[in-house]
């Protein structure tokens, strides 16, 4: 199979794509869209023949709790608000010193080699290839072989469950726990057991969070539920079917790293979304795909500067009735003016106290949201 059909075919073999393209030695990012549950994929990264990590594209939290839990029983590993990447939450853990660099590496190859026994299962399905990698620092690189080699087992066990079971994302509801006792093939200790699972099965969480919470493995916990899911008598509801308040969407144009880093983290700890932008030029094609509540915007940039880009915004039908805030190192009444003379709805420094930033932000997407009530 050619790469390119790998990168323009709606529905490929998954499996074959990746070993096509490891033999080609691409460097990128495949994303695997799951045709069973559309709200569940699949990342893998890989460059020069190798493969450097994998993990699932949402739901971070959860898998990375579980796959610690399994490595690490009696440790414990807070994820704060602002969590939002797996790898970077590893990477943090090494360095802040919780874990060896082997006991890292220990953490990546398990995670990626538990994504990779999920992509593999799937027969056929929908994916996307970049070239874009993202992965900093790389502390694994690992043949196809030498990950797919000791999972084959699982695999096999996965696929068996799939066409009931489509992933640990998938959620569980027990329609009547009257009716899965008076199952004779199921045993005493094995009712007991769901019964002690009744209150979290009743929250509709995931596969992934039952495993943790009773330290038994997804794959374990899949093939006791199976029967039960086949018979109708649990219902598997996808991981996305449990609604979820969708979070106010923030862009941050700005060309410097660490100023895109200090204000995702503090919007992200405050409950918002943030869509981080350092290519200006890319910002009006980025918010048609992604319409952001308030955008965040440098003055000094080198592309094209803030006052330039505001302007386009305001001649935007798409863009123009989004707030704009400045967010600069200038502080000069003429700066302000001119902001002001270019659309600009507001003006922030550098360097910003989080909690002004917060407050002023929490003020816009209280405005829109006000205006959007009818």
């Amino acid at each position: 199979m050619k790469v390119q059909d790998a990168i323009t075919k709606n529905v490929v073999i998954p499996g074959q794509v990746l070993q096509s393209l490891i033999q080609r030695q691409m460097s990128g990012t495949m994303t695997i869209y799951d045709p069973l549950d559309e709200s569940v994929f699949w990342q893998l990264y890989f460059g020069g023949g190798k493969l450097h990590f994998a993990t699932s594209g949402m739901g971070k939290r959860e898998r990375l709790t579980y796959l610690l839990g399994q490595l690490f029983p009696k440790a414990k590993f807070p994820m704060g608000d602002s969590f939002s990447q797996d790898y970077d939450y590893i990477c943090q853990i090494w360095k802040a010193g919780k874990l060896s660099l082997q006991q890292v590496r220990q953490v990546l190859f398990f995670t990626t080699q538990e994504a990779i026994a999920q992509f593999l299962s799937l027969p056929r399905a929908a994916i996307k290839f970049e070239r874009a990698l993202n992965l900093d620092p790389l502390l694994l690189s690992l043949s196809l072989k030498e990950m797919v080699r000791p999972i084959q087992p699982t695999v096999r066990q996965w696929v068996q469950l799939r066409p009931e079971i489509a992933s640990p994302f998938q959620r569980l509801q027990v329609k009547d726990f009257r009716e899965i006792r008076s199952r004779s093939w199921l045993n005493l200790q094995d009712y007991q057991f769901m019964e002690s699972l009744r209150e979290h099965l009743d929250q509709q969480v995931t596969l992934y969070e039952l495993s943790h919470h009773t330290r038994r493995s997804t794959l374990e916990l899949s093939q006791l539920f199976h029967p039960l899911v086949k018979t109708g008598l649990i219902e598997v509801i996808p991981y996305a079917g449990v609604p979820q308040k969708p979070k106010p969407r923030i862009a941050c144009i700005d060309d410097s790293k660490s100023i895109q880093r200090v204000v995702k983290m503090t919007l992200e700890a405050s409950g918002f979304d943030v869509i981080g932008v350092t290519e200006p030029a890319l910002s009006l094609s980025t918010f048609a795909r992604q319409r952001p509540e308030l955008i965040l915007m440098d003055i000094n940039m080198p592309e094209i500067d803030g006052y330039e880009l505001c302007r386009l915004f305001n001649q935007s039908e798409m863009l123009r009735d989004i707030p704009v805030v400045m967010l600069t190192g200038r502080d000069g009444i003429i700066d302000r003016l001119r902001a002001k003379m270019v659309g600009a709805s507001d003006y922030i420094a550098k360097p910003f106290n989080p909690q002004d930033l917060i407050r002023m932000v929490q003020s816009y997407v209280e405005q829109t949201s006000a205006q959007s009530t009818p």
